[in-house]
């Protein structure tokens, strides 16, 4: 085992893998003989670059403890050694609902260590886009954070959930559970429900909601025209008149969100919160067989180089 060390290259003899080429902290190089070589570096989640590249935005956090070592380096060495990526990038979202880098409490390691503001996010209300208006079902969002919730909110990062008094109100004083309940959720119709009833009320709400305000991720007006203003979303008053039709019809005509999640932004005063997703890992990379074997051009097999985990971009991500 070589400690702060650094694969750079993997080695090949008459086209079959000979080992690795290493450089140590201190710049010193070693070579390691070996007759295969698996790669598994755990994507590129820290690297802004690839992030850009392949999945179209750097609005993407790290969950694990805010950063990542994961910087894409086995991707690289791979490539160089002949091997071709699969088709298909995405990423593991994590279940925390949404984050920001300018908070001092984001999302780190465990789904209530972040603001609990955030949790407006992930908790089925109305979201926008950076084109200001509404992208998705977000009970769905709600439901199934880490399936339906990851495209969209990637496609649409940073995103920003926008609630009234009522409903901070109702968060601070019941909690998501008993809300929903009361609107129809239930047992069998709502099965993330047990979850959510463990969690109770966000009862430090209030404070929280002015930290937001104070660092910059959450903007508060007395009115919606002032948030608009404020926010410059042009076209949220036209947004929000929309789903409040929704929700005084129970139907959402747009998107089909359970009737439970459709909620009013209507009482004053009114909150932007901005979102950005949160990842525990990116999703792509080397094409490989069955065995995981890297395949180059024409799906040739590397003999002796193996791509595994979310390296591996046959295993882990193509549909």
């Amino acid at each position: 085992m070589f400690f702060n060390t650094a694969a750079k290259e993997v080695l090949k003899e008459n086209g079959k893998i000979a080992g690795v080429a290493d450089q140590r902290k201190d710049g010193s190089k070693v070579t390691v003989h070996a007759k295969s070589v698996i790669i598994a570096s755990g994507g590129y989640l820290g690297n802004k670059e690839l992030l850009l590249k392949y999945l179209g935005t750097t609005h993407v956090n790290v969950a694990a403890r805010g950063k990542s070592l994961c910087t894409g380096d086995g991707l690289a060495i791979a490539q160089k050694a002949g091997t071709i990526l699969d088709k298909t990038f995405g990423y593991c979202g994590c279940e925390y609902g949404g984050t920001n880098p300018k908070a001092s409490r984001p999302a780190t390691q465990d789904k209530y260590d972040q603001n609990p503001a955030f949790k407006f996010g992930i908790y089925g209300n109305l979201l926008v886009d950076n084109q200001r208006k509404r992208f998705m079902n977000e009970g769905l969002l709600c439901d199934y954070p880490m399936s339906y919730g990851e495209e969209p909110t990637l496609r649409h990062s940073p995103y920003y959930a926008i609630v009234d008094q009522e409903y901070v109100d109702k968060m601070r004083d019941e909690g998501l559970y008993e809300y929903l309940t009361k609107r129809g959720a239930n047992h069998d119709n709502w099965f993330i429900g047990s979850y959510y009833k463990q969690r109770g009320a966000l009862k430090s709400l209030d404070s929280d909601l002015e930290e937001g305000i104070h660092e910059g991720w959450i903007v508060k007006a007395d009115t919606l025209e002032e948030l608009a203003k404020k926010t410059g979303f042009d076209h949220l008053t036209g947004t929000v008149a929309s789903y409040n039709s929704y929700c005084e019809k129970g139907e959402d005509e747009q998107f089909g969100a359970n009737p439970w999640y459709l909620s009013s932004v209507k009482q004053g005063p009114f909150y932007a919160i901005e979102c950005e997703v949160s990842a525990w890992s990116t999703f792509g990379g080397v094409k490989t067989d069955d065995e995981c074997r890297a395949l180059a051009e024409d799906d040739q097999v590397i003999p002796g180089m193996y791509v595994v985990g979310t390296d591996n971009g046959s295993m882990m991500y193509s549909p």
